[in-house]
C-alpha cells in the first residue's frame, strides 16, 4: 500500500508507457518512470524496454540492495488495487 502522499496509477495507465519516450515499470506495487534511465542501464535499453508498462517484481527482487535503492528516486507512486 502506498502513502498518503502517493499517487495512484490504474494498469490501464502504466501500459501505455511502454517506449523509449516513456518508460514506465511497476514493482512490487510501486510505479517508477524510469525514462530518464533507461539508456544508462548496464545491460542496454532492451532489457528495461521489454517488460515497459508491465510488473517486474520478479527483476527488480534480482538485484542487490544497492540496485534496489537506485529505483527509489524514479518512484512516482502506486498501482491502484
Amino acid at each position: 500500500m502506498g502513502s498518503e502522499n502517493d499517487k495512484y496509477y490504474q494498469w490501464e495507465e502504466i501500459e501505455k508507457h511502454n517506449t523509449v519516450a516513456s518508460c514506465w515499470l511497476v514493482a512490487h506495487n510501486k510505479v517508477y518512470d524510469v525514462t530518464a534511465f533507461i539508456t544508462k542501464h548496464p545491460a542496454g535499453k532492451y532489457a528495461i524496454l521489454k517488460h515497459a508498462g508491465s510488473d517486474v517484481t520478479q527483476d527488480f527482487d534480482f538485484h542487490s540492495s544497492n540496485g534496489q535503492k537506485q529505483w527509489r528516486p524514479f518512484k512516482i507512486g502506486v498501482v491502484k488495487s
